[in-house]
């Protein structure tokens, strides 16, 4: 297949004076690890604050590496941000919320891929350990997981175009991690008119319940396991991008026989759910690091002869008036049956006539006929140089 890229020309004036932004967020505390909760809950008010003033979410990494000392993140002088000072934080039913200023330098070049949601999908998250779901019949915790990831991904509009939940089993994952995962994601990629496809699996809910003969049994709560993994694949090209595993550890305050009800507040307010959500929020976090900058592709999905619509719009960043510039590359087998691509560079500069929600329409401005352009093609969004 071949392959058109669309160079988008962007005029703009960068401010490189530092700012402070105020962002608050909370974080769940676990297992009474305030420390844990605390960096936890700064980091989601940076990722606020960065999208806010337009910087990267990479820089996340300088507080991952900073110290905090007498309420200030003491930072490295090389990055993005230049300062962080914690200026409330408060503490109630084992939420711990804080409100943060941070000193944030724009950069003089902003990485293009930032501007532009990316087009996703969520799928359901599958359940590997099913006989673990018996103990609080928490059967359905895998679909309110995927659910909720969902939702939270859903609140970032600036950085996700989520465009549906598929309810329905993939064979995505470790298991089908194998040379039909190319396929699998190119046909999934057609059918949900997305680029990207976030996948789970949930690995772990194991508990242990003391002997009712035993002391413990009723003057505590026994621990339980949350253990999942997270994929994120572009289907476009057919590959993992990124996957990861979080586990928590934490209170289970279920009796061995009691229902927990997965649609009820308690069971999220309980340090369990509070640890499911905070594993989410962690995903969601290190997902947003690895897809900023990522350059967003679009699918052809109609061809005139002087216009072709592709499937981003108006939610991806494009506007009707952009400007942009044609090129397209092209795929052939080498003589060792080597799949291999050459690129053609064109001059020719293209418009954005009409905008909708999740597709543009763009044409020549001399009426140059369109040729060697097919509906499916991909088209890439990236600056002229």
């Amino acid at each position: 297949m071949r392959q058109i890229v669309f160079f988008l020309l962007l005029i703009s004036s960068f401010n490189i004076s530092a700012q402070w932004f105020q962002a608050t967020a909370n974080s769940a505390i676990i297992n009474n690890d305030i420390e844990q909760a605390r960096e936890q809950a700064i980091k989601k008010a940076v990722k606020d604050a960065l999208l806010f003033s337009g910087g990267a979410i990479s820089s996340l990494q300088q507080v991952n590496q900073g110290v905090l000392v007498e309420n200030k993140l003491m930072l490295n002088s090389g990055g993005e941000i230049k300062g962080l000072n914690i200026i409330e934080e408060t503490e109630k039913n084992q939420l711990l919320t804080v409100t943060i200023k941070v000193n944030i330098v724009a950069k003089e070049q902003q990485c293009i891929g930032s501007q532009f949601p990316k087009s996703m999908v969520v799928s359901r998250f599958a359940m590997n350990v099913p006989q673990q779901t018996v103990d609080g019949q928490i059967y359905d915790l895998h679909k309110k997981v995927s659910e909720t990831f969902f939702n939270q991904l859903s609140l970032s509009p600036n950085l996700f175009n989520i465009r549906r939940y598929i309810d329905t089993p993939l064979k995505l994952g470790e298991k089908y991690n194998n040379r039909n995962l190319t396929d699998t994601l190119k046909s999934l990629s057609a059918q949900m008119d997305s680029q990207f496809v976030i996948f789970g699996e949930i690995n772990d809910l194991s508990v242990k319940f003391e002997s009712k003969n035993s002391l413990l049994y009723w003057v505590s709560d026994p621990e339980r396991h949350f253990y999942m993994t997270v994929y994120l694949y572009d289907a476009f090209q057919g590959k993992l991008l990124f996957s990861k595993q979080y586990r928590q550890k934490t209170t289970w305050q279920y009796g061995k026989e009691e229902y927990a009800d997965l649609n009820s507040k308690q069971f999220w307010d309980y340090q369990y759910g509070q640890a499911i959500l905070s594993s989410l929020a962690e995903a969601n976090t290190d997902i947003s690091q690895h897809i900023q900058c990522v350059v967003p592709k679009a699918r052809v999905v109609a061809v005139t002869s002087d216009s072709v619509q592709i499937n981003l719009g108006m939610k991806n960043g494009l506007q009707s008036g952009t400007i942009i510039e044609l090129a397209y590359s092209s795929n052939f087998k080498d003589q060792f049956g080597i799949e291999r691509q050459s690129a053609t560079a064109s001059t020719q500069a293209m418009k954005v006539v009409e905008a909708y929600a999740d597709s543009a329409v763009l044409v020549t401005f001399d009426d140059y006929p369109l040729s060697n352009i097919q509906i499916n093609d991909i088209a890439t969004i990236k600056p002229i140089q």
